[in-house]
């Protein structure tokens, strides 16, 4: 019996020992994002700094936002999962791009703790050339930076990609920038069909089968993005469309 209770409470203080270890984590991993400059030719490395003294599991999300003066838009958005190492600095993907002097580019690297799929760090870099004639881009501190317009995709064949792409490529033409994070979830459906499920942070607000038709696909986006506009309206404004 008594070597029962030795047992048990052991298990209890190695359980409390890495609950507090998890805890202390706060601050401990940090996301930077250094960039470099060749002739226009921009390289942006995304980095997570581990400094703590556990391997510590992590997700990264790197979106650059590249905006034309003819106003294109288009985007690169890397993802992926590593664990990183007590005391490293590891470099988590690159992304290499052209600017002209007319261009405007904002990159963003979100890191979050593969567990609870919360955002641990952030960093920032934004190039506007129309407004700026340094050199060197504008730092933006991690703190003034918020998970605002993001929309993250989790689609898995051509036709849910082909959805998300559309959907995006509405969104950016819209006028309208939702201040949550917008996901996109593909999953097998019936048959040879799959289901998309749209979330706004977290919460499904939409779903769908696909088919193979082009034009259904397009218009699914279409109606994806009137939702997420009506239900991101403020109240008075909701009760005017009501009425």
């Amino acid at each position: 019996m008594k070597t029962r209770f030795y047992f048990f409470v052991l298990f209890l203080f190695c359980v409390n020992s890495i609950s507090a270890q998890y805890e202390n984590l706060s601050g401990k991993m940090k996301a930077r994002i250094i960039s470099e400059n060749a002739d226009g030719l921009y390289n942006f490395a995304a980095t997570a700094e581990n400094n703590s003294e556990i391997h510590y599991p992590i997700k990264y999300i790197l979106l650059a936002l590249k905006k034309s003066s003819t106003g294109n838009t288009s985007t690169n958005k890397q993802e992926g999962k590593y664990v990183v190492k007590p005391g490293e600095t590891l470099t988590l993907s690159e992304i290499k791009t052209n600017l002209d002097k007319n261009d405007a580019l904002k990159v963003y690297l979100f890191i979050k703790d593969e567990e609870n799929d919360k955002v641990i760090s952030k960093d920032s870099i934004e190039i506007n050339p129309e407004k700026s004639t340094a050199k060197k881009p504008q730092y933006i501190p991690e703190n003034d930076i918020e998970l605002v317009g993001l929309t993250i995709d989790e689609t898995r064949t051509k036709i849910g990609k082909h959805y998300y792409d559309q959907f995006f490529m509405y969104y950016l033409q819209s006028d309208r920038k939702f201040p949550g994070t917008v996901k996109i979830v593909e999953i097998p459906g019936l048959a040879r069909s799959t289901r998309i499920s749209v979330f706004y942070n977290d919460q499904e607000i939409y779903n769908f089968n696909t088919t193979p038709d082009e034009e259904t696909t397009e218009n699914e986006a279409r109606n994806t993005l009137e939702i997420l506009k009506r239900i991101t309206l403020p109240k008075n404004e909701l009760l005017k469309s009501s009425t």
